[in-house]
C-alpha cells in the first residue's frame, strides 16, 4: 500500500462498518412467488448441479446467474417468527405450493440503524446461497457466514457479504444466514421458558435451523452437506464459537472459522433475567410477560431497552446459558473437551478499537477511562500500558482494549482447542493498515469476500482497491476456502498448525508466520481472561 492514501479512501475505509450496514435487499417483508409455478411442486431435494431452478424442502426456489456464479436469494429456511410464533424456537419453512423468486435480496431482521430508525421485517428467516455455474466433479465444501453486529444489527444482505467472488475464488458454496436480533432474537425472560426449561437463544436457534436446511438441501446447489464450514466476524465469531459447544449442532458443521469474536462471558439466566426485566419495564408490560412481548410491535420491543453497539460496546443481547440449548460457558467446554471438535481457525485485527477510541486523550484522560472501564484491574492494566511506550495517549488506549477484547482471547481460544482436540487449529493476526487508524474492527471482511465495491467513498462512488488490496484479498480467500475445503488452509506461506509456541500466521502486504503475537501483553490478560 503506497504511503500516500487519499482521504477519500481513508474515510471509505475506516468507516467501512457502518456504510455498508446502509444497503442491501428491500425491508418490505413479502416474499414474491411466481403464481404461473405448478402448484404441486414436489419439495424434496435432488443432489445435483446448480441451475436456475432449484427444489428444495422450501419450494422451488428460481434463481439468477452473476458471473460465473448462480445465486438464489431470500430463500425461507423457517417459518415467520410472527404472531404467536415470536419469541419461541424456529419452525422449518413450509413447502411452497407456488415457485418461489429468488432472484432479489430481502428484508433485514428488525434492528435500529445508527441513526436510532427502525428497520427491518419479521419475516425475515431468509438465506442466500452463491454456487459456481460450473457442475463439480464432486460435491463443493459450504461456506455458511453468520454476521456481526453485537447480535443486535446487521444483516446476510448487507453488500460487504455478497458471495459471488469468495464461490467462485475458492470453488465453494457459499450460504449467507439472516437471524432473529437484540429483543427478538435473545430475550430471555422466565415468562417464556418453555416446559423444557428452555428460554431465550432465539437468535442462535435460528443459526441451528439454517444449518438444518444446509444440511437437507445444499446437495441440490452443488454442496456437499458432509462438509461445512462455519464461519462469522464479530458478533458472528462469536456466535460461531458459541455453536461449539450448542449440543444439539453436533454433526451440522465441520469446520469453523472465527474472526474477531470469542464465547466467553455468556449471560446466566440470572443475568439475562436482568435485561428482559429492563425490557418489560421499558414496554410497560405487567402481568402476563409472554403476551405483552408477543401484543407489543416490532419496533416497540427493538426499541425497548436498546444498548449501543460496537467493537468497544458490551453487547447486551446474545446467547444465554439457560440449561438446554446452552449448558455451559462454551470456551469452558473447549477447554475441557467437551465441544464438537474439528478444525478450528481463530484471528483478530491489530487495531480493533481504533475506529471507535476517542479522537483524542490526554494522559490524565487516558488513565481516567481506563479505571472507569477496568476498575481492580486498571492500575496494573495502565502500568503494562503506559501512555509513554506508544506515540499517544489514544494510541495506548487502542493498543490496550483491542488486547483486552480480541487479540489476547483469541490465543487463548486457540490454545485452549489446541490443547482439548486431536483436529488441527489455526491462528491468524489481520494487521494489514491502510487508514490513519489501523487494521479496525470488520477490516478484514471485504478482503474475505472481496467486496471492495460495497464500500461507498465520501463522494459516493465505490472504493476502488489497489493492487496490494487485491493481493492480499486472492491469499486470504484461498486460505479460507482451502481451510473449508479439507481442514488445512495451506498456502504461501504455509499456515502452521497452533502448538506451544504460539505460532501465527500474519496477514499484511506481505504475509509472514511468527511465533508469538504480543505475548508480554497477551500473558498479563491470561489470568484475569481465565479465572472469570
Amino acid at each position: 500500500m503506497p504511503a500516500m492514501i487519499s482521504m477519500m479512501r481513508i474515510a471509505a475505509l475506516s468507516s467501512l462498518v457502518v456504510i455498508a450496514a446502509c444497503g442491501g435487499g428491500g425491508d418490505d417483508g413479502a416474499l414474491p412467488v411466481d403464481a404461473g409455478a405448478d402448484a404441486a411442486a414436489p419439495c424434496t431435494p435432488t443432489p445435483g448441479a446448480p441451475a436456475e431452478r432449484v427444489t428444495t424442502t422450501s419450494g422451488v426456489v428460481r434463481g439468477a446467474t452473476d458471473g460465473a456464479t448462480w445465486t438464489w436469494k431470500r430463500i425461507p429456511y423457517a417459518a415467520p417468527p410472527i404472531g404467536d410464533l415470536r419469541l419461541r424456537a424456529p419452525l422449518p419453512a413450509p413447502c411452497a405450493a407456488d415457485e418461489l423468486d429468488a432472484t432479489q435480496l430481502g428484508p433485514r431482521c428488525p434492528q435500529l440503524d445508527d441513526g436510532g430508525a427502525f428497520l427491518g421485517a419479521e419475516d425475515c428467516l431468509h438465506l442466500n446461497v452463491w454456487a459456481p455455474a460450473s457442475a463439480p466433479a464432486t460435491p463443493r465444501p459450504v461456506m455458511v457466514w453468520i454476521h456481526g453486529g453485537g447480535n443486535a444489527v446487521g444483516t446476510a444482505v448487507d453488500p460487504l457479504y455478497d458471495g459471488r467472488r469468495l464461490a467462485e475464488a475458492g470453488d465453494v458454496v457459499v450460504v449467507t444466514i439472516n437471524y432473529r436480533l437484540a429483543q427478538l432474537g435473545f430475550l430471555a425472560d422466565a415468562a417464556l421458558a418453555t416446559s423444557g426449561g428452555a428460554v431465550g437463544n432465539y437468535g442462535t436457534l435460528d443459526q441451528l435451523e439454517a444449518l438444518r436446511w444446509v444440511h437437507a438441501n445444499i446437495a441440490a446447489f452443488g454442496g456437499d452437506p458432509a462438509n461445512v464450514m462455519v464461519f462469522g466476524e464479530s458478533a458472528g465469531g462469536r456466535n460461531t464459537c458459541t455453536l461449539l459447544a450448542v449440543p444439539a449442532a453436533a454433526g451440522l458443521f465441520h469446520r469453523a472459522l472465527i474472526e474477531s469474536g470469542a464465547c466467553k462471558f455468556i449471560d446466566t439466566r440470572a443475568e439475562a433475567q436482568t435485561t428482559a426485566d429492563a425490557v418489560a419495564t421499558a414496554l410497560g408490560c405487567t402481568g402476563d410477560r409472554a403476551a405483552c412481548f408477543r401484543a407489543a410491535t416490532a419496533e416497540a420491543l427493538i426499541r425497548a431497552n436498546a444498548q449501543p453497539v460496537g467493537a468497544l460496546a458490551a453487547s447486551a443481547y446474545g446467547s444465554v446459558i439457560d440449561g438446554v440449548t446452552l449448558t455451559e460457558q462454551p470456551e469452558a467446554a473447549i477447554r475441557a473437551g467437551r465441544h464438537h471438535a474439528m478444525p478450528i481457525a481463530i484471528g483478530a485485527n491489530a487495531d480493533e478499537t481504533g475506529r471507535e477510541a476517542p479522537a483524542m486523550l490526554t494522559e490524565a484522560q487516558y488513565a481516567t477511562l481506563v479505571r472507569s472501564q477496568l476498575g481492580p484491574v486498571a492500575d496494573a492494566a495502565l502500568q503494562q500500558y503506559p501512555a509513554s511506550a506508544y506515540p499517544s495517549p489514544r494510541a495506548a488506549y487502542v493498543r490496550l482494549t483491542t488486547d483486552a477484547r480480541f487479540v489476547c482471547p483469541s490465543r487463548e481460544i486457540a490454545a485452549g482447542a489446541a490443547a482439548a482436540q486431536t483436529a488441527p487449529v489455526f491462528r491468524y493476526f489481520f494487521q494489514y493498515r491502510v487508514t490513519p487508524i489501523g487494521a479496525v474492527h470488520g477490516l478484514d471482511v471485504p478482503f474475505v469476500f472481496g467486496t471492495f465495491g460495497a464500500i461507498i467513498t465520501p463522494s459516493g462512488t465505490p472504493y476502488q482497491p489497489t493492487a496490494a488490496d487485491l493481493a492480499l484479498s486472492a491469499a486470504i480467500q484461498g486460505y479460507w476456502t482451502r481451510f473449508a475445503r479439507g481442514g488445512d488452509p495451506g498456502g504461501t506461506p504455509a499456515w502452521p498448525a497452533y502448538g506451544a509456541t504460539d505460532p501465527t500466521l500474519v496477514l499484511d502486504g506481505t504475509i509472514t508466520t511468527t511465533a508469538g503475537i504480543r505475548t508480554a501483553d497477551c500473558d498479563f490478560w491470561k489470568p484475569y481472561y481465565l479465572s472469570r
